[in-house]
C-alpha cells in the first residue's frame, strides 16, 4: 500500500503550541523505481531551468519558509516509502508494515506541529534574537574596523542573510522530524505488526545501505524532481544524515513517537522472536520455547514493552534473559563445571587418542540423560557464538569497503573528468593486482568451528537440531582454552567461580555482584558465562548488561514465586480455621 503524500495537507492546525523537541533526549553513547501514483501532483515543471531564479523569486520569508517545509516532509515521506518496500521485498517482511506505517508516519507529522502557522513566527524570532546576540558579541572586538560596503556588497550580505534564515528553517524541521525518524517509524511500524525485526536489524541494513538512508537524499529527487525551484536548499543539504543512530537510540525513538501519537502498544512478540534467537544458536526449539513461553505468560516483565526512556534496557535483552533462564532451568546449569569437564576431556584427547572410542562409549553409558544434554547444549552455544557474525558486510575485505565508500558514504558528489578519470585509472590497477594475487578466503579454522569435542575428545556436528559424531580430533588443549575464556572473563568484568562441589540436591543458583577496590564485579561460573556470552553477541549487547537484566528478572520471579507461596499458605490456614469453626458448631 503506498504512502500517499497528498494525507499532509489536512494536518495543520490553528491552535498554537511550543516547539517539539527531538523524539528522544542525547544518549552517552537496483534498477530505478518508477515514481508511485501518489506522486503525480509534484511532476516537473515545464519551463527551462538553465538559470539561478533572482534575489526575489522566493518572495517573503513565509513563503519561503513553506516551500522548505514542504519539500522537507515529500522528501522524507519518499525516504519512507523506499525504506518500506525494500523492507517488504529483500527482507521477507509483511506488507502489513506499509499500511502501519502510512497511518503512523501522518499522525507522527500531525504531532510534531511543523505545519502550525506559529512555527515560521518562532523559528525567525529564534533566528533574530541568535543574530542580535552575535551582532552584540561581535561589535566590541571589530569596533574600530569599519568597513564600508559597496551595493555590491550588500547584495552579498543580503544573500548571506537569506541563506542563514533557509538553514534556520532547516534546523529547526530537522529537530521537529528529524531524518532518522523514517527509521523509527519502520521499526515502529514492524513492533505493531508483529514481525520478528529487532532494532539492531534496522541500524544494521542503515549502516550497510541495506535499505535507504545514509544515500537515500539521491532518491528524492528522482521521485520529486528537480527542488531548485521549489526549494533553494537541495536533496544532499536537506535529507544527507549527520549519523545512523545506534540500535538502543532507534527502539527509545520509536517508543517516544508512539507516545506522542497516542498509540497504545503490545509487548513485543516473544514468540516470533525468541524462536528466530534459538534458531540462530541451533538449539532445540522444540524442547526450549514452551518452557519459555511459559516464564513469559507468568512473569510478564515491563521491559518487553517498548518506551521512550533511552536509559532503559533494550526489549530484545529482556527476551535474552527469558531464555538463558529457561535453559538454566532446563539443563540444570548451577556452576556443576561441565564446560571444565569438556575442556579436560578435550585435553586428555590430545594426549591418549587411541582409546577413544572405547573410553567415550563408557562414557555415554555412565552419564545420565541430563548431564550429556548440558554437554550439547554447551557444545552448541560454543559452536554458534563463533558462527554469529557481528561485524558488517562492507568491512570484510577492502573491495567491499571501496564499493560502499563509492556507493553509500560519497554517493552525490560530483567530480571533474580529470578526477573520474583518475579514480577509473587506479580502480582497473587494484582489479588487476587483486586478479594477480588472488587470496584463499576458505580459512583453516572454519572446521574448528562446526567441530566441537563433547565427550573424551569425540566430536560431532551440531546439524538441524542433532549431533553427528565424526572421526577427527581436536588439536587444542583444554587447559588453553580455559585459561583463554578466564582472560576473557576478566577483561569482560566477570570474576571466575571454580565449579561447586556435588551436593545432594543442586537448586537454581543465584548470582550476586561483588563490590572490588571501589568496583563492582560480576562472579559467574564458565557454564553461565557461556550462555551470557552467546545471547550477548547475538543481541549486540554489552555481556554485564545482560547479565544484570538476568539478575532482574530472577528477582521478579523469586517475588512471584514468595507471593504465591504466602497466598497459598494464607488459604490454607484459612481452610483448616474454617474447618475447626464447622466442627466446633457441629459438637
Amino acid at each position: 500500500m503506498p504512502i500517499s503524500v497528498r494525507r499532509v495537507a489536512t494536518q495543520p492546525t490553528p491552535k498554537l503550541g511550543a516547539r517539539t523537541p527531538t523524539p528522544y533526549p542525547r544518549t552517552p553513547q537496483a534498477a530505478p523505481v518508477p515514481a508511485a501514483a501518489a506522486f503525480d501532483d509534484f511532476m516537473e515543471l515545464s519551463e527551462p531551468r538553465d538559470f539561478a531564479p533572482g534575489s526575489g523569486t522566493w518572495g517573503e520569508p513565509e513563503d519561503l519558509a513553506a516551500r522548505v517545509r514542504w519539500r522537507y516532509v515529500q522528501g522524507l515521506q519518499v525516504i519512507l516509502q523506499r525504506q518500506l518496500e525494500v523492507l517488504v521485498e529483500r527482507h521477507q517482511v509483511g506488507a502489513f508494515v506499509c499500511a502501519v506505517a502510512g497511518i503512523v508516519w501522518v499522525r507522527w507529522v500531525a504531532a510534531s506541529r511543523v505545519f502550525d502557522g506559529i512555527w515560521v513566527h518562532q523559528v525567525l524570532e529564534d533566528h533574530k534574537a541568535t543574530g542580535r546576540e552575535n551582532c552584540s558579541s561581535s561589535r566590541d572586538n571589530k569596533k574600530h574596523d569599519e568597513v564600508k560596503y559597496e551595493s555590491d556588497d550588500d547584495m552579498l550580505l543580503q544573500r548571506k542573510d537569506r541563506r542563514k534564515v533557509e538553514f534556520a528553517f532547516l534546523r529547526s524541521l530537522r529537530m521537529m522530524l528529524p531524518v532518522y525518524s523514517t527509521l523509527a517509524v519502520c521499526f515502529l511500524a514492524c513492533h505493531i505488526a508483529r514481525e520478528a525485526i529487532l532494532p539492531s536489524d534496522i541500524y544494521r541494513w542503515a549502516m550497510e545501505g541495506n535499505i535507504p538512508y545514509v544515500a537515500a537524499f539521491t532518491e528524492v529527487d528522482r521521485f520529486l524532481g528537480n527542488s531548485f525551484q521549489d526549494c533553494p536548499l537541495d536533496a544532499r543539504q536537506l535529507f544527507r544524515p549527520v549519523r545512523v543512530i545506534g540500535a538502543w537510540q532507534l527502539e527509545a525513538a520509536a517508543g517516544s513517537i508512539a507516545q506522542k501519537v497516542g498509540l497504545r502498544l503490545p509487548s513485543v512478540n516473544f514468540y516470533a522472536i525468541a524462536h528466530r534467537c534459538l534458531k540462530d544458536l541451533l538449539l532445540p526449539i522444540d524442547r526450549i520455547l514452551p518452557h519459555a513461553c511459559r516464564i513469559y505468560e507468568w512473569a510478564m516483565p515491563a521491559e518487553l514493552w517498548l518506551s521512550s526512556n533511552p536509559a532503559r534496557v533494550p526489549t530484545r535483552v529482556c527476551v535474552m534473559a527469558i531464555l538463558i533462564v529457561a535453559l538454566r532451568l532446563l539443563y540444570n546449569i548451577n556452576g556443576q563445571g561441565i564446560w571444565e569437564k569438556i575442556c579436560e576431556e578435550g585435553r586428555n584427547t590430545s594426549e591418549s587418542h587411541h582409546d577413544t572410542n572405547s573410553s567415550t562409549s563408557r562414557k555415554l553409558e555412565a552419564s545420565n540423560s541430563e548431564e550429556f544434554g548440558t554437554r550439547e547444549l554447551l557444545c552448541a552455544i560454543a559452536a554458534a557464538y563463533d558462527k554469529i557474525n557481528t561485524t558488517h558486510d562492507y568491512s570484510s575485505d577492502l573491495r567491499s569497503y571501496l564499493k560502499y565508500c563509492k556507493e553509500v558514504i560519497f554517493t552525490g558528489i560530483t567530480f571533474s573528468d580529470e578526477e573520474n578519470h583518475l579514480i577509473e585509472i587506479f580502480w582497473d590497477m587494484y582489479k588487476a593486482r587483486e586478479d594477480d594475487n588472488p587470496k584463499d578466503h576458505v580459512k583453516s579454522q572454519s572446521n574448528s568451528v562446526e567441530d566441537i569435542p563433547i565427550t573424551n575428545g569425540v566430536k560431532k556436528h551440531y546439524r538441524d537440531g542433532a549431533f553427528v559424531e565424526a572421526s577427527s580430533f581436536s588439536a587444542s588443549s583444554g587447559h588453553d582454552e580455559m585459561q583463554m575464556l578466564k582472560s576473557e572473563m576478566q577483561d569482560h568484568g566477570f570474576h571466575y567461580m571454580p565449579p561447586r562441589k556435588p551436593r545432594k540436591s543442586d537448586g537454581y543458583l543465584r548470582y550476586r555482584r561483588k563490590r572490588l577496590s571501589g568496583g563492582f564485579v560480576y562472579v559467574a561460573h564458565a557454564d553461565y558465562y557461556m550462555l551470557l556470552r552467546a545471547f550477548a553477541k547475538l543481541a549486540e549487547i554489552d555481556i554485564r548488561i545482560m547479565h544484570i537484566s538476568v539478575l532482574k528478572l530472577e528477582r521478579r520471579l523469586a517475588c512471584i514465586e514468595e507471593q504465591i507461596e504466602r497466598s497459598l499458605n494464607t488459604l490454607q490456614n484459612f481452610s483448616t480455621a474454617t474447618g475447626d469453626e464447622l466442627r466446633s458448631v457441629s459438637d
